[in-house]
């Protein structure tokens, strides 16, 4: 009986992932139809692919050596596959299936690396560049053509109105709320009046983060306290974690960053809320590089939103 390549791929998915759950996830297949798929490519190779005495509740799985083995030769059936996918593309458009993403540094690390992770399994000919950019940097290598996709930030108020570029088009990617929070070692404030009257880590005044607090301080008539500033979300937090003074941070932040020590304060006051978006150019047709990287980062963004960013 040969092997299905197209079986070795799925195991080459639960190796990448580390659980069969995970692999279904990324190649949009049931966890049953997974297992199914590992069953019969064992049977192809009368070999055991799975330790199963390592299975840690259904989730985690360890392959054998010889599913290791296998494993890796299955890298190179990807590999096989995508430089097929890419010649074709090369006939079929004149082009590379290349795209290069521009972006801020939170978006970066937290939506394009998974979208990264997950295109190395769903569309390994896609070659992806990744260019940390603020976005007047990524704006202008967007029109030099030096750049595919551009991922930005607009904040949801009154002051900052959408700009408009001359053959580029923006989109919305996703919509996130600012959260205050406070250190662990304090009492729970009874009110946001009492957070706004203490002290406060915050971030120079020509950052929206200040802007918002202000405006709250504003609202209630409030003089902040500011004791500490500074301009890293890092920075920030390992402050408030620390219990020298409240901040205002986003959702993709408090997912993205290490918040031992820190808590959210549950109130329904509304502190501000971002927009991230994409910008393209309008001539990207539905099968472009750019279009298939993009309709994977929204899944991939869909995903991990829904997880829960503010935990």
């Amino acid at each position: 009986m040969s092997i299905d390549p197209h079986r070795l791929l799925v195991l080459r998915a639960v190796h990448r992932t580390g659980s069969v759950h995970a692999a279904a996830t990324a190649l949009h297949l049931t966890a049953s139809g997974v297992s199914q798929h590992l069953t019969r490519l064992e049977a192809e190779a009368r070999l055991p692919l799975l330790d199963r005495t390592q299975r840690g509740g259904g989730r985690t799985v360890r392959l054998t050596e010889a599913g290791l083995a296998l494993a890796q030769r299955a890298d190179d059936v990807a590999d096989a596959l995508a430089e097929a996918q890419r010649e074709a593309e090369r006939l079929r458009e004149g082009t590379s299936g290349t795209v290069r993403i521009g972006g801020f540094a939170t978006a970066l690390g937290h939506l394009v690396v998974p979208t990264l992770q997950q295109l190395a399994i769903t569309d390994g000919a896609l070659n992806v560049q990744v260019i940390e950019v603020n976005e007047t940097q990524g704006i202008n290598l967007l029109r030099a053509g030096d750049l595919d996709l551009l991922i930005g930030e607009r904040y949801v108020d009154r002051t900052s109105p959408a700009a408009s570029y001359p053959g580029l088009v923006e989109d919305e990617l996703y919509r996130e709320q600012f959260r205050i929070v406070f250190p662990e070692l304090w009492s729970v404030p009874g009110s946001v009046e009492e957070l706004l009257a203490g002290t406060w880590v915050t971030s120079p005044s020509d950052r929206p983060t200040r802007q918002m607090l202000e405006r709250l301080c504003s609202e209630y008539s409030i003089k902040p306290g500011y004791q500490h500033i500074c301009t890293e979300s890092q920075t920030m937090l390992a402050l408030v974690s620390a219990g020298l003074g409240a901040g205002i941070v986003p959702d993709l932040t408090l997912s993205y960053l290490r918040t031992e020590g820190v808590s959210v304060f549950a109130s329904a006051v509304d502190v501000g809320s971002r927009i991230l978006t994409v910008t393209g150019s309008r001539r990207e047709s539905r099968t472009s590089a750019p279009q298939r990287f993009l309709a994977t980062l929204r899944e991939v963004t869909g995903r991990v939103t829904a997880s829960g960013l503010t935990g």
